[in-house]
């Protein structure tokens, strides 16, 4: 079986032709030496070569000339200079215009001959294998991607269609639970009550899903404005008041006079401390919360903090913060479950301002869930 053609000679001497082909005939691979430019140019492009080894004095082309040629149509051949001449100029343009990837000096030594030929074709493999990786790796990752679009577009899609039906069952329950369409009795009422619980959970759900579709898909517009963090967060706590009041929990405010006004979504960053807030007071049992904000103009942000005197978090569970559908359950707080997602939407919200958030916490401790906020503008294109 004849051997696979994988290295190329070309030499304008007869002898030296000769003498490459008795010296390459015990190999596992195949060669193709020739004196001839034509020959040379036929070979490439039949035969699968991957190494090509030139004269630098040719009589029709220069060896360097003709490594560019062949760089320009087959770029990933490597490619070897044969010369007895020492001429470093020649060196410099053999390697910056021809790309050479070896040199082999006249008279040659057999076996450095040899096993510069073996590294060139080990080259030359190691350079496919990691090119057919690198597009694996590339086709893998837009199927992935792909994938990932088309899941949430039908998340999105799912989500909206859920909205309307999911209108009418809440409506038609408050109709019921209300009695304009006929008195219902204590049992009833509480049952009605569960479902009640259960449509509105499964409204913030629809809710946090398609919020959270809109900020990874670059798709949620924020409306910066120069607004007062101390005004907003005066708002959030006046709304939740009421249900601390009823667990026996207070809030407190400790703000910084020094803190300025600065750039942000209203809305989004009340969407941030409503949700913040909530969490402390659902795993707070005794005590309350405390926000805070701090001027950190020197560093060129502010920081919000709201601390609960819960019982804290296992270093086992911080993990588990900022990620999809992740939960820190307990028995003990005899709480419904959340979504899941309120985290990583504010984790999204602050990122898209140019901050950060991140938890503090102990078991036995309580925890602070900080945010920051810059002063100047870095934030992330909306």
């Amino acid at each position: 079986m004849p051997k696979e053609i994988q290295v190329l000679f070309i030499d304008d001497e007869e002898s030296i032709i000769d003498g490459v082909k008795r010296l390459f005939m015990p190999e596992a691979y195949g060669i193709f030496a020739t004196t001839s430019m034509g020959k040379a140019r036929e070979a490439l492009g039949k035969e699968k070569i991957k190494v090509v080894v030139s004269d630098y004095r040719m009589p029709e082309i220069s060896g360097i000339k003709f490594l560019r040629e062949v760089m320009g149509k087959y770029p990933d051949v490597v490619k070897v200079l044969f010369t007895g001449y020492t001429d470093f100029s020649a060196a410099e343009e053999a390697i910056n215009v021809g790309k050479v990837y070896r040199f082999i000096s006249k008279p040659w030594k057999t076996k450095e001959l040899l096993s510069t030929i073996r590294q060139c074709i080990e080259h030359y493999d190691l350079m496919m294998k990691a090119r057919s990786h690198d597009e694996e790796l590339e086709s893998a990752n837009k199927k992935l991607k792909a994938m990932y679009e088309m899941q949430k577009e039908f998340t999105s899609t799912v989500s909206h269609e859920l909205r309307t039906p999911l209108a009418s069952i809440k409506t038609a329950i408050d109709l019921v639970n209300k009695g304009i369409v006929g008195e219902i009795n204590k049992e009833q009422e509480e049952v009605l009550g569960r479902a009640q619980n259960n449509v509105d959970r499964l409204k913030r759900l629809i809710d946090d899903i398609l919020d959270l579709t809109k900020m990874e898909s670059g798709k949620l517009q924020l409306n910066f404005m120069m607004n007062d963090i101390h005004q907003v967060i005066g708002e959030v706590a006046k709304a939740q008041k009421d249900v601390a009041k009823s667990r026996g929990l207070f809030i407190k405010t400790e703000l910084d006079a020094l803190v300025p006004k600065i750039l942000f979504d209203s809305d989004r960053i009340i969407q941030v401390l409503n949700n913040l807030l909530g969490n402390a007071i659902k795993f707070t049992k005794q005590g309350g919360v405390i926000i805070t904000t701090q001027d950190k103009s020197k560093e060129n942000h502010i920081v919000v903090s709201i601390k609960d005197t819960g019982k804290g978090i296992a270093e086992k569970d911080l993990s588990k913060l900022f990620q999809k559908f992740q939960q820190i359950e307990s028995v003990e707080t005899n709480e419904e479950g959340g979504t899941g997602l309120g985290l990583v939407i504010c984790k999204e919200i602050i990122s898209r301002h140019g901050g950060k958030i991140w938890v503090e916490s102990k078991p036995g401790e309580g925890s602070t869930f900080k945010f920051i906020l810059p002063l100047q503008e870095r934030r992330l294109p909306s």
